[in-house]
């Protein structure tokens, strides 16, 4: 099997594909029309007009892996976006809540911490989305869990 041409007038731009402009900057083809393709920069999303779409050049395709990898670029692209959503209602969240002391503010950053540690105590991964909503809505949650999760920190070596 021959590998695809990057050439985007031999095969058209898809979502995902991996691009650069001017070798300067790596980004992610969000979406593309004949009016414009639009990329996901590390800095945010670029909509490049038609006419200037020849100054992109298309690094690899959508369905291809990267070395070292485990996901498609297509799959990299979709993780990208559910984390801007997630930082954004994170941002949103935290933004609307009060809080009375710095002292206060870490022990938020760390319930969240623990909800998404991967290398965390089992109790803090059995228990992640509780630790996630006592971060953000505190007022959500049950005084057992609330006890529960106190105690627990209190004896946890991690």
């Amino acid at each position: 099997m021959t590998p695809q041409s990057l050439d985007p007038h031999e095969n058209p731009w898809m979502r995902g594909d991996v691009c650069t402009k001017g070798f300067e900057k790596v980004g992610f083809v969000v979406s593309y029309t004949s009016g414009h393709l639009e990329i996901l920069w590390p800095n945010g999303i670029e909509r490049v007009p038609s006419d200037e779409v020849d100054d992109i050049r298309r690094m690899a395709h959508w369905d291809s892996v990267p070395p070292g990898g485990q996901k498609t670029n297509l799959e990299t692209l979709e993780s990208l976006e559910a984390l801007e959503i997630l930082s954004n209602a994170l941002s949103n969240a935290l933004t609307d809540r009060a809080f009375k002391n710095e002292h206060e503010k870490a022990e938020v950053d760390n319930l969240i911490k623990r909800s998404f540690a991967t290398d965390g105590c089992e109790w803090d991964k059995k228990h992640s989305t509780q630790l996630f909503t006592l971060a953000l809505y505190p007022e959500r949650v049950g005084i057992v869990f609330k006890l529960r999760e106190r105690l627990h920190r209190s004896f946890c070596s991690r």
